[in-house]
């Protein structure tokens, strides 16, 4: 179905827009998707519902509808100034623990732009999925997505306790702490969890206090690495 939008008001557009605010994506289990490359990855996956177009599609399933807007319709719907031209509203994905070997988890990350990187990254290495504290900051913000590049279609993320895993499966933690062990001198393992912290706090304590293996990065003139990069020298080298 191919149909034309020319108001703002229209209730496409405006169900649309709401998805900006977590509280909607979570009532309908939909978020927003922008860019033609992470809207093939949701196809592949069936997850696309729906899509704003600024002109017709030709190659696309003919089952999913089109929206055709103005360029004033796709900037207010989108979250970037400069909109591709494309936005789709997907559908949430219901993941759930399936007995994974090798797993991510993100322990109260509040930028979704690192929250994104680490997911394209977790991919990128073949992890089995990337779990999320309950307080880590939503998967489906726009700037998550946006960061994830279309890995968010790719590999399972969701949230979930890390108490969950802990008789299962070797818990390993990023700290400073005086008796973690360098990366470099580390067993691979393989059924593990890798723990990522808090942008400004690291690992909460009690995870830490959980925890089979310490682990940290030796440096050199600085003490710390943001999130994202630490995860992807992490994932990279336990992977």
């Amino acid at each position: 179905m191919i149909q034309r939008i020319v108001s703002k008001d229209n209730s496409k557009v405006k169900h649309a827009f709401s998805l900006h605010q977590n509280k909607y994506r979570n009532e309908y289990q939909e978020f927003l998707v922008e860019g033609i490359k992470a809207i093939e990855l949701g196809l592949e996956k069936h997850l696309i519902k729906e899509v704003f177009t600024s002109k017709e599609l030709y190659d696309f399933p003919s089952e999913i509808p089109q929206y055709i807007v103005s360029e004033d319709i796709l900037k207010k719907i989108s979250s970037t100034q400069n909109p591709e031209g494309i936005i789709a509203v997907a559908k949430i994905p219901n993941y759930k623990n399936e007995g994974f070997k090798k797993v991510v988890y993100l322990d109260q990350i509040n930028d979704p732009g690192n929250l994104g990187t680490i997911i394209r990254t977790a991919l990128a290495f073949s992890y089995d999925a990337v779990i999320l504290s309950p307080n880590t900051v939503s998967p489906y913000n726009e700037k998550a997505v946006a960061a994830s590049k279309g890995a968010i279609f790719k590999i399972p993320v969701f949230f979930d306790e890390l108490k969950t895993y802990f008789e299962n499966q070797k818990i390993i933690v990023t700290t400073l702490d005086e008796d973690s062990i360098s990366l470099k001198s580390i067993k691979k393992e393989d059924k593990f969890i890798i723990v990522l912290g808090n942008e400004a706090n690291g690992v909460s304590p009690k995870i830490i206090e959980k925890a089979h293996i310490k682990i940290k990065i030796d440096m050199d003139n600085i003490d710390s690495l943001n999130v994202a990069v630490a995860g992807g020298i992490v994932l990279y080298t336990l992977a």
